[in-house]
Formats: structure tokens, C-alpha cells, sequence
């Protein structure tokens, strides 16, 4: 089986975001390492460091959306192109990006990197 389908047909992924809106002043003052969810943000979104967004998933990401979708590579296009009513948001979302955490509807998890996705199921059961 594929890791980007977790089973036949649709299903509804959570999306997870990082939002830095309520630190951007500090970050803008401090620069980037001002606070572990910029730090967060820049290893995840630059680095495709997967790690450290499991290691501080609880306090640097939030439930922003759930897509009815394929697989990963259909949540990724239609969280940035739509169709919008395949998209229920429960907060502010930016388009689906690199550092983003998905999990299907069996708890598995992936981070979008810069070319896929990296599974990060295993690494949520080590760090528990």
C-alpha cells in the first residue's frame, strides 16, 4: 500500500498549520530564533525537518482544516486550488505548504516537505 492512500475512496484529512500571526511583532523585533514556534516554523518549512515539528507539534500547531480528499497528493491540491467545498476550516489557513501536517482518518501523519510528504506516524509513537 501506498503511504498516500490510507485506504480506497475518499476520506476527510486534518490539515495542521503553524501560525505565527500572534508572534509576528516579536519575530519582526527578535528575528526568527525569538521563539520556538518561528524556530518551529523555519526548520519544518525550509529544512524538512520532521522532527522538530513532532517534538513541538502540541505547541506550535493547530487544527486549521479538514479536506475530503483521495490521498496526500489530492489534500495538497486541493488545499491550494480547491474546489472550496471540499475544504471545512476551523481557523485562519493559509494554502497547504511546505512544514503543513496531515493525518488521515486512521491517526497516521505525514509533513509536507519540499518534494512529498515524510511519514511521521512512527515518529509520534517514539516520542509518546
Amino acid at each position: 500500500m501506498s503511504t498516500l492512500i490510507a485506504k480506497s475512496g475518499p476520506q476527510i484529512f486534518t490539515v495542521y498549520q503553524n501560525d505565527l500571526s500572534e508572534i509576528q511583532d516579536l519575530i519582526n523585533a527578535e528575528g526568527w530564533d525569538s521563539h520556538v514556534k518561528a524556530v518551529c516554523h523555519i526548520q519544518a518549512s525550509i529544512y524538512d525537518n520532521a522532527q522538530i515539528a513532532v517534538m513541538h507539534f502540541d505547541s506550535c500547531y493547530k487544527k486549521v482544516a479538514e479536506v475530503v480528499a483521495d490521498d496526500l497528493n489530492d489534500v495538497f491540491e486541493v488545499g491550494n486550488i480547491g474546489p472550496e467545498d471540499r475544504i471545512t476550516r476551523f481557523a485562519r489557513m493559509h494554502s497547504i505548504s511546505v512544514g503543513d501536517i496531515i493525518e488521515d482518518e486512521s491517526g497516521n501523519r505525514w509533513m509536507v516537505a519540499g518534494v512529498g510528504f515524510i511519514p511521521l506516524t512512527q515518529a509520534f509513537k517514539e516520542a509518546a
